[in-house]
């Protein structure tokens, strides 16, 4: 699988998806992207980790930076679609704490929309 994210609007949410794996070999190109494409929208916004296949400390690092980058701004981010392993670390490192999390697109529509 190709490590890529891309990104779609939902009514009022900025959706990112992530394929692959997210590490210190992408995770600054997709800070960097990130970065400017949230400067100029207004909406919350979901990381759909659900292709994911690996993240490790540049990718918790890569979802707190964005997390503070919102906050700043009264925005929030949800997470979804965590692998197992994947949902172990950020709960270990209290992330779920700050940000809301669904299991998957089709409960966070259930839930929130």
């Amino acid at each position: 699988m190709e490590n890529r994210m891309n990104c779609e609007t939902l009514e009022h949410l900025i959706i990112v998806h992530f394929y692959g794996e997210i590490d210190s070999s992408n995770a600054p190109t997709y800070r960097i992207e990130l970065t400017r494409m949230l400067e100029d929208q207004k909406q919350d916004v979901v990381f759909d980790f659900s292709q994911t296949t690996f993240i490790d400390s540049s990718g918790i690092g890569l979802v707190l930076g964005r997390y503070n980058q919102l906050k700043f701004d009264h925005r929030t981010l949800i997470l979804t679609g965590l692998n197992t392993v994947a949902y172990r670390l950020f709960e270990l490192t209290g992330l779920f704490q700050i940000m809301p999390y669904y299991d998957s697109i089709d409960k966070l529509k259930e839930g929130a929309l």
